[in-house]
């Protein structure tokens, strides 16, 4: 309130009725909005203080008892400071939780989050998407199931990869390894350096992409036959639903956060360095949001661990194995192939692509990703997006 003008026909009729003109109160008072003890409450403070004193006062108590301590919400900004510089969390729950554990008189989480909004710490994000939306699944059990997923980093000597494993129930970092390429053979390493360490899981959920699986393109791809010998049970998502190995795309975004906060390696060897330094702090030093804010470590040591299987898990069995074709995008962003045109998106116009085609399934993958995985409609040449028509034109990719 402070700062508030009186309204101006309030103020013309304190003015005049102060030069002795005669005024209307009541009606003045019921055309204004406000009561008649308002208007004798203003007009006294304009006989004490002239047209200064016709600004609505600061409603503020002197004392507020209950206020949060300034050496208390000091020590929150420090500690904002010092995780955002670590590329670590730094929202109100966690610096909630880091006070509790310093032994510091924790105001609550909302007090928090005030605190920092008031210092302008906090950007407002009113288009992020709320929680309720997600359907969330989680594992019964340590070593349930394993998330597995790649992605990429730079370094002075060049572009990276980076293998991640996240242990679906209690979010544990199992193993994050980095190399060369997203293959087969560096997908099963980081696999064993995960399993040497925290033991064989039972099941394993990955994307689609050719290092872990070939299920999509009509054979078995290395990964799985491994984990299938080992008596693990290999699990994909669908093509174009990567919310179901979410928990390790959400713990890659931690990850690069955190990397870009560090020097950048200079191979990939400082980089693994580098990995193992944050595997300390993500499953030890760091409060999970997902599992109740407590670390990683604290909810692995919480329940008894799951295990693979005693015998080793039956083959599929692929009636035979596709031809993979190799063609270039077109400009209008379809792939040709067997009399076929499957759409796939002008932003992969001119990219070079891998098809895959069966009897009744197609699927097209560039750069080691399933980007479109359909059944074929035999009764048309162009096999459609199916995505929506209309909505925000998409770039086209510069050739």
């Amino acid at each position: 309130m402070a700062g508030k003008v009186i309204p101006m026909k309030l103020f013309a009729a304190i003015v005049a009725l102060e030069e002795g003109l005669v005024v209307n109160v009541t009606r003045t008072c019921a055309e204004a909005g406000v009561s008649r003890k308002t208007f004798y409450k203003w007009l006294a403070r304009y006989r004490e203080g002239g047209h200064e004193a016709l600004v609505e006062r600061s409603r503020r108590p002197s004392r507020s008892p209950g206020a949060t301590p300034a050496e208390v919400e000091d020590w929150i900004v420090r500690k904002r400071k010092e995780l955002d510089d670590a590329g670590l969390g730094c929202g109100a729950a966690t610096i909630h939780w880091h006070l509790q554990r310093a032994g510091v008189a924790a105001p609550a989480v909302s007090t928090v989050h005030r605190i920092l909004v008031r210092r302008g710490l906090v950007v407002a994000q009113p288009s992020k998407r709320p929680k309720a939306s997600f359907h969330r699944f989680e594992a019964p059990a340590p070593n349930e199931c394993w998330q597995i997923d790649a992605t990429g980093w730079e370094t002075l000597a060049g572009p990276a990869k980076v293998f991640n494993i996240i242990d679906d129930h209690s979010r544990v970092l199992i193993r994050p390894m980095a190399c060369a390429g997203e293959t087969a053979d560096n997908a099963w390493a980081a696999f064993c350096q995960g399993a040497s360490q925290w033991g064989l899981p039972a099941r394993v959920l990955s994307d689609n992409g050719m290092a872990f699986s070939g299920k999509l393109r009509g054979y078995e791809a290395m990964f799985e036959a491994r984990l299938r010998d080992a008596g693990i049970v290999p699990i994909t998502g669908r093509a174009y639903h990567p919310q179901t190995t979410g928990k390790v795309e959400r713990f890659q975004s931690t990850e690069k956060q955190w990397l870009t906060k560090q020097p950048l390696a200079v191979d990939i060897d400082e980089l693994q360095t580098q990995l193992d330094r944050f595997a300390v702090i993500y499953n030890h030093e760091r409060p999970h949001q997902g599992i109740g804010r407590v670390t990683p470590i604290s909810r692995w040591l919480a329940s008894p661990v799951a295990t693979a299987a005693d015998a080793p898990i039956e083959h599929p069995h692929y009636s035979k194995i596709p031809q993979p074709h190799h063609i270039i995008i077109d400009r209008d962003g379809r792939a040709r192939v067997q009399q076929l045109s499957i759409q796939v998106g002008v932003e992969h116009a001119g990219r070079n692509a891998t098809i895959v085609v069966d009897d009744t399934h197609a699927t097209v993958i560039i750069a080691g990703d399933v980007v479109r995985y359909l059944t074929i409609d035999p009764t048309r040449k162009y096999q459609a997006s199916g995505r929506p028509r209309g909505g925000p034109a998409r770039p086209r990719l510069q050739t």
